[in-house]
């Protein structure tokens, strides 16, 4: 009986891509855990906590302006628990879905052909959301937005790798 040779990067494939799947799914971004227990990050996580199955509930339900306008009212109401605070709402891939610093542009008609403002899949925040198992993430950074100095921590709303999108609370410091 003959036996057939394997190539080497056949046999080590299977080792590669368990590898990769495990590393995909670190618990959190280093420090976000100890991050989260300090100003501004704690006062944020404690707005946003408590909304994160509301926002999420409605984001699924948007498909027309009257859906639209409750998702708005639930993130422009958020934005207001702290002075400047601004919620942003995207899909997983980035979109933005609410921004409530863009004020008459939160619309469902530019919701739908991407106006109210650019991708949001490279921001830290979001991407550390939706990248970690824990679904948290964190930044301090001058806001492209108003040039102020901002801190922001994001949710990712729902599961990891099986979610509607982000919202990322922030405010400036």
């Amino acid at each position: 009986m003959k036996t057939k040779k394997i190539p080497l990067f056949l046999m080590l494939a299977p080792l590669f891509i368990m590898s990769f799947n495990a590393s995909a799914a670190v618990s959190c971004a280093p420090l976000v855990p100890s991050k989260l227990l300090v100003q501004p990050y704690n006062a944020l996580n404690a707005l946003i906590t408590p909304h994160v199955a509301a926002i999420k509930a409605k984001l699924d339900a948007v498909h027309n302006q009257a859906t639209y306008a409750t998702l708005l009212a639930e993130a422009n109401a958020d934005a207001l628990k702290t002075p400047k605070g601004r919620v942003v709402v995207t899909l997983s891939d980035g979109t933005v879905v609410v921004d409530t610093s863009k004020g008459a542009l939160n619309t469902y008609a530019n919701y739908i052909a991407k106006k109210i403002n650019e991708n949001h899949n490279s921001r830290i925040a979001i991407l550390d959301a939706q990248l970690y198992e824990c679904g948290v993430g964190l930044e301090t950074k001058r806001s492209t937005t108003d040039n102020a100095i901002e801190s922001y921590v994001a949710k990712r709303l729902g599961n990891y790798l099986d979610n509607s999108g982000t919202v990322r609370f922030s405010k400036h410091n």
